[in-house]
């Protein structure tokens, strides 16, 4: 699992740096952090930062490191969604803490990013090691 969180955080920042050559970093932070349901946050979400939100769902839904001894299909996708949701949320409570404790809202909203995805993966992994 942290293969695999590891290779989407990295899909996401790549996509990341090309999402804010075209939106301001600032323009993000502010519309990640504007109210609305997990629907309308996701729709913000992939629509301002395209390249960040593909970047990611392809990492995790490439099979990797070896075709052969990748997780199934539907394994992967469940990643890629609950990632997906993580990375929405994470997004909206780094913006709010930023909002609260003061500090830059972009350098939060990447980390409630990071953050969220990895709590995304906690039931899968939880799951992986009650199979074993």
């Amino acid at each position: 699992m942290a293969g695999l969180w590891l290779a989407c955080m990295a899909a996401m920042a790549a996509g990341l740096l090309v999402d804010t050559w075209r939106i301001p970093a600032a323009l993000l932070a502010s519309e990640c952090g504007a109210p609305g349901t997990l629907a309308q946050m996701a729709w913000r979400h992939a629509a301002l930062m395209p390249a960040s939100t593909g970047a990611m769902t392809l990492a995790a839904l490439l099979p990797w490191p070896k075709p052969q001894a990748a997780a199934p299909l539907a394994t992967r996708a469940m990643c890629a969604a609950l990632m997906a949701v993580g990375m929405v949320l994470g997004a909206r409570l780094g913006i709010e803490t930023a909002q609260s404790l003061g500090g830059a809202p972009f350098g939060r909203m990447v980390l409630g990013m990071a953050a969220g995805m990895a709590a995304a993966l906690l039931p899968l992994g939880a799951l992986s090691a009650w199979r074993r």
